[in-house]
């Protein structure tokens, strides 16, 4: 029996054909409204028919790194002080503080926050900052603080007026990463909890080092070699030893002064 004839061979291992690349939105927009044939209002609602799903992408993208980002912001002791005549009033955590822990924390998971300084016109002596939470994708949140001058005794008006900023920026940036600080003990030290009782990671005794290290050169140091160091190190540091963190914060002020 003779072989039933095919018109083309089989080729087994061919590739198959490229599939056509995806147009971008805005090229086929700009594609169609150049298009005399096309309906100017129906190009108008399909752009903004396109531009609420894409905000609805970008609002999934921010909340999906925002959920896998929380479970590593760690509890931030309250290490600053606010005395009146030499009595302690209240503690807080400083915002140096506050940023050199959640800064590198946001960047891994494409975030970043600042903060933007107005003065309300229907709102004579109050100063608003508002603070940003914004993701590579697109999406942004914000969060507003109000308040007077901070007045004082012991402080000119641009230093009261620093003060509130200062304030300001402190809250927004605790409520938009949903941050928790804690008191210390009066010995300034905050036993970790049983949970937090982990073994030493490898190489953390030398990190410690070269953190004593970055410390003798000041502040920016200091913080500049913590934002590039591994998360499981800044978290045992900044949740377990606090007596040596404490002593390395000590000593980068000391030089700043």
């Amino acid at each position: 029996m003779s072989p039933i004839p095919m018109k083309e061979p089989l080729l087994v291992d061919a590739e198959p054909p490229a599939l056509p690349e995806p147009v971008a939105p805005v090229s086929m927009f700009e594609r169609l409204a150049r298009d005399p044939a096309v309906d100017v209002d129906k190009l108008e609602r399909l752009m903004a028919m396109q531009e609420r799903i894409m905000a609805v992408n970008r609002k999934a993208a921010f909340d999906a790194a925002y959920s896998k980002m929380q479970p590593e912001i760690p509890i931030i002791d309250e290490h600053g002080r606010i005395e009146v005549k030499g009595q302690l009033r209240s503690t807080f955590a400083p915002l140096e503080d506050i940023h050199m822990i959640v800064k590198p924390i946001c960047a891994n998971h494409g975030f970043a926050i600042r903060h933007r300084t107005e003065w309300p016109d229907d709102k004579k002596g109050i100063i608003r900052i508002v603070g940003i939470l914004s993701h590579e994708q697109g999406h942004s949140e914000e969060t507003i603080f109000e308040a007077p001058m901070d007045s004082s005794d012991y402080r000119s008006d641009i230093q009261s007026m620093g003060s509130t900023i200062s304030y300001g920026r402190r809250y927004t940036t605790l409520d938009l990463l949903n941050i928790s600080t804690k008191k210390l003990d009066n010995d300034g030290q905050r036993r970790a909890p049983a949970a937090e009782q982990t073994p030493t990671p490898d190489g953390y005794d030398d990190w410690l080092a070269d953190m004593t290290a970055a410390a003798d050169e000041g502040w920016p140091k200091l913080s500049e070699t913590f934002g590039k160091s591994k998360p499981e190190y800044r978290k045992r540091v900044t949740t377990v030893d606090k007596a040596a963190w404490a002593e390395i914060r000590q000593k980068a002020e000391k030089v700043q002064r």
